[in-house]
């Protein structure tokens, strides 16, 4: 099993990412083992041996920056909950002479035993064969405490340092774009983000798709970047990041000590907007485009609550389809606290559309809504939303009346529950999401049907203003690990009510858990579908 004989190159900040990459070769005898007995007749290396020979190299790495124990102590394991993908597109044979692994770190971090998740490409005889993406590792039976201790002990006999893998994770950000940049293109001058040729942007004559602006801006630099800038196609990538402070007034303004959901999905999803301004989406139009994101699925791995943080965001863009004048195009997030570790990751789909486009769409067709039946409008009762704890305060409070509540409604029997609020044209968010082009955030509208979750929770368990919550907290029902949600509409200024609509599907009443799904409607018309959103009450 020894699949590496050499290590040429190895560069704890190298890497598309910036954070650590290794190149390694191995000669090929034709009587290896793994040709000989793979097949009789047709002789290669199998697929499953080209995984482990890269993770082998990984290895390497990982072993070289510090990460060390004694053999009966720790064990390299995959990491549960991470997909990893792998396409094999040429082989190894007995002709072939050397084989190339080279290795890209995506992240390396502690939760809490040391952990990666690496990107890589194998090589027969200069020929790309293999590519793997997310392919993961752990070092269980050790943590972050115990390796520093390890070297602090060979360091003072030694008088020499730590590996740079011991430390924090970030000692320094190669910052590419500032939070002057990203300003720019959120509020300013696009060419002051991305150059001279966004300058026909800057006077206003023509309108570029922007990142929220403050306070709904959850993106504060870019440390690295992969692909041509002005080239909308599959396989650029960024890196971004967003700091968390336990004074942000999301925190207080949810009354919780969790980040509320819409946060956190921003901080996934803005990094696409910069990504596809990166890419040039603006420039292959002559029309004013706007941006919308149409949807996507993802995982919720951690909980995030209040305190000094700082939240990692890598995200690709997978694909890019054009059509019609417009353009959709698909990506995929990962998210990394820095204290907790992967945090959230998923795949998303965003459009470029005209003005006249959206104003066009039809929204959900054939939704299927539950409509109360007169016994269940008879048992059921309506109420304002509660301006107390655990509720949010007016700032993020997205559902003011609750229309209808009963208990044991909807198509499962278990519960359902509608509310409605009115659209304020002078809300906060038209002002910062976006500039010029004002729109209801589709993460408020997320939020809105968490509210109407949390006010069933707290009819049902009877609780009370100091109860906390836990979003998306996935996994243990029935397998519904991931939630889904797709928009096919907007609400802007010039809209007039807002309707939202849940179904619980799952109840558990000794955890005291739920899921459910829901519609969210504007002026009669359906424009948002969520699947598999859940809620736990925290004991």
């Amino acid at each position: 099993m020894r699949l590496v004989h050499r290590v040429t190159e190895l560069d704890p900040e190298g890497g598309r990412y910036g954070i650590g990459s290794i190149v390694a070769e191995a000669d090929i005898q034709p009587d290896d083992w793994f040709l000989t007995c793979h097949f009789s007749d047709d002789q290669v290396m199998p697929g499953t041996l080209m995984y482990e020979c890269c993770l082998h190299t990984l290895r390497i790495f990982l072993l070289r920056v510090g990460w060390i124990a004694e053999a009966d102590s720790a064990t390299w394991q995959p990491i549960v909950d991470v997909q990893s993908r792998l396409r094999c597109r040429g082989q190894v044979l007995a002709s072939t002479m050397k084989v190339t692994y080279e290795i890209h770190l995506r992240e390396l971090g502690y939760r809490p035993e040391p952990y990666a998740i690496a990107d890589a490409l194998m090589y027969a005889d200069g020929k790309p064969v293999v590519e793997i993406r997310d392919m993961s590792v752990r070092l269980t039976g050790t943590d972050q405490p115990r390796l520093e201790e390890l070297w602090a002990r060979r360091n003072q006999e030694s008088g020499s340092t730590s590996p740079r893998g011991i430390g924090i994770l970030h000692d320094k950000e190669n910052i590419l774009y500032d939070e002057d940049s990203i300003l720019a293109f959120s509020s300013g001058k696009p060419s002051e983000a991305f150059g001279a040729a966004y300058s026909v942007f800057d006077e206003g004559e023509r309108r570029i798709a922007r990142l929220p602006r403050p306070p709904y801006q959850c993106l504060d630099r870019i440390s690295a970047v992969d692909g041509e800038p002005f080239v909308m196609q599959a396989g650029a990538s960024v890196t971004a990041h967003f700091d968390v402070r336990p004074d942000h007034w999301y925190f207080g303004s949810n009354r919780q000590a969790e980040m509320p959901f819409a946060i956190l999905l921003e901080v996934a999803l803005q990094p696409c907007g910069w990504l596809a301004a990166y890419v040039g989406s603006a420039l292959t139009s002559e029309d004013n485009l706007r941006f919308r994101n149409l949807g996507g699925d993802a995982i919720q791995l951690a909980r995030l609550t209040a305190g000094e943080d700082s939240i990692t965001t890598q995200v690709a863009l997978t694909s890019v389809s054009a059509s019609g004048g417009m353009i959709i195009q698909h990506y995929t997030m990962a998210l990394t606290s820095e204290r907790l570790g992967p945090l959230y990751s998923g795949t998303t789909y965003f459009g470029f559309f005209s003005e006249q486009a959206l104003a066009d769409q039809v929204g959900i067709r054939d939704a299927p809504i539950h409509d109360p039946t007169p016994a269940e409008r008879e048992r059921g009762r309506s109420l304002v939303m509660p301006l107390t704890a655990p509720f949010p305060d007016p700032r993020l409070r997205m559902v003011d009346q609750i229309e209808l509540l009963v208990a044991d409604g909807g198509a499962d029997g278990l519960g359902w529950i509608h509310g409605s609020i009115t659209v304020d044209p002078s809300a906060w968010f038209f002002e910062a999401h976006f500039y010029q082009d004002p729109v209801w955030p589709g993460s408020l509208g997320l939020e809105a049907f968490i509210q109407l979750l949390k006010v069933y929770a707290v009819d049902r368990w009877d609780l009370g203003e100091s109860t906390e919550f836990a979003t998306m907290a996935g996994g243990d029902t029935d397998g519904k690990e991931r939630h889904r949600w797709t928009y096919r509409g907007q609400i802007i200024p010039g809209c007039e009510r807002v309707e939202v609509f849940a179904s619980i599907t799952h109840v558990d009443d000794t955890h005291k858990r739920l899921r459910a799904d829901g519609f969210l409607t504007v002026d009669g018309r359906t424009i948002y579908a969520m699947n598999d959103f859940g809620l736990d009450v925290i004991d």
